[in-house]
């Protein structure tokens, strides 16, 4: 599964103040988010690892939750009704086995950039303050993502993104939404191994280390 992100062009104008481009964002950074407020699509700067507010062990946050499980787990019925978000991202990795070692791969759209399906919360500190947290969505693997890993982040298309961020659409849609949407990849190829370290910053990590592989290929 996906525990690495690449989010290097600001979806809106309107960016936080002090967001610098990332190409291999880990759990417990900070990202960007577009959700809805007041009808008004807002970009804001989150922690990426879900912290609601009854948490109290900040070390069980998860960075991830399985679309066939939100209805089930407290954690995320909620945030799935009442706080959905979508975290756009230049592409993502997954680790493929091979032999002894994990192999990254870089995963992308050829030229738009990909819009993962997630939820956010809220943690109020006894002072008052607050900070806002993430976690993106999994689902089985298709496409091109199923020939590295049985589950992928959940990207949606323009006309589910919509739909996903909507507050009037019925909560027993959504995880339909998600568990059909397709993968959105339409490239992938190797990447360096120094990737799996999250310490590795820069541009290059997205660069290939080996052939390109799109739909239809080998």
């Amino acid at each position: 599964m996906s525990g690495r992100l690449a989010q290097f062009r600001a979806p809106l104008a309107d960016v936080p103040e002090g967001w610098q481009p990332a190409w291999n964002l880990s759990p417990g950074q900070r990202l960007l988010i577009l959700r809805k407020v007041d009808d008004r699509l807002e970009c804001a700067q989150v922690l990426w690892n879900l912290t609601p507010g009854w948490l109290t062990d900040l070390s069980r946050a998860p960075f991830s939750a399985r679309a066939e499980l939100l209805h089930d787990k407290a954690m995320f019925r909620e945030p799935l009704v009442q706080r959905r978000c979508l975290i756009p991202v230049e592409g993502y990795y997954l680790w493929h086995q091979q032999g002894r070692r994990k192999q990254p791969w870089y995963l992308r759209r050829e030229q738009d950039s990909l819009a993962l399906a997630g939820i956010w919360e809220r943690y109020t500190l006894d002072d008052g303050t607050c900070w806002d947290s993430c976690a993106l969505i999994t689902a089985p693997a298709v496409g091109l993502p199923a020939r590295l890993s049985d589950r992928m982040p959940v990207a949606l298309n323009q006309a589910e993104q919509a739909i996903w961020l909507a507050s009037a659409t019925a909560p027993r849609a959504l995880q339909p939404l998600l568990l059909n949407a397709q993968s959105q990849v339409q490239l992938m190829y190797p990447v360096s191994p120094a990737v799996s370290n999250p310490a590795t910053r820069g541009p290059h990590c997205c660069s290939p280390s080996g052939h390109p592989i799109r739909p239809g290929t080998d």
